[in-house]
């Protein structure tokens, strides 16, 4: 019962924490503030976490694992269009930040830029989920072309790494105009992208 109990704390506090680092950065949260949204005592806290980097890299963790399982979800269904699920890929981001009025961005996104320049940690761990979603994807785009659906020309690993800094910037437009037509104008230009290498 009590492990059960540590394990549905730490789930609650990682959940509250990641959506205040989601809402004003890592910078702008502070452990009290954590246990005050997730209604513990900060000692309590301290307990599961005993220093804010361990909390943060706890919360980046579990924000990379869940991120890992959609990409999988994606670009695991046999028969699906390629180009057709690059397009779901920007669809979807784009309804997201509709619903969120255009606010919050992408989570392991904004946490690059804050982070990367000071917190060679943090630095690593989403430059390896970047490079897995990269790799990811270019092995999707792979398997397209050892279809026959892409030409042979298709880098796949430089389409794959363009393809999502696109994504990320779009998201980072959307976010700073508070307007979700970047995503739109984004996908166009990806699907585009591909478009030119269908056999």
């Amino acid at each position: 019962m009590t492990r059960r109990f540590n394990i549905e704390a730490r789930r609650h506090i990682l959940e509250v924490a990641r959506e205040l680092f989601h809402e004003r950065g890592l910078k702008g949260v502070s452990m009290e503030e954590v246990a005050v949204a997730a209604g513990i005592k900060k000692a309590n806290l301290f307990h599961y976490y005993p220093s804010k980097e361990s909390l943060e890299l706890a919360v980046l963790e579990q924000a990379t694992d869940e991120m890992k399982e959609q990409v999988e979800a994606q670009l695991s269904v046999k028969g699906r269009d390629p180009v057709g699920a690059v397009a779901l890929m920007f669809e979807q981001a784009g309804r997201w930040m509709r619903e969120r009025r255009c606010r919050g961005g992408c989570f392991l996104g904004n946490v690059a830029q804050e982070a990367s320049d000071h917190n060679e940690t943090i630095r690593v761990r989403v430059s390896e989920f970047l490079r897995c979603w990269t790799e990811q994807l270019a092995a999707f785009l792979d398997r397209g072309r050892a279809s026959g659906y892409f030409r042979p020309e298709l880098e796949s690993r430089a389409a794959a790494e363009a393809i999502l800094a696109l994504f990320e910037g779009a998201l980072l437009f959307s976010k700073a105009s508070r307007r979700a037509d970047p995503v739109e104008s984004s996908k166009r230009m990806a699907v585009a992208y591909l478009e030119g290498f269908r056999l």
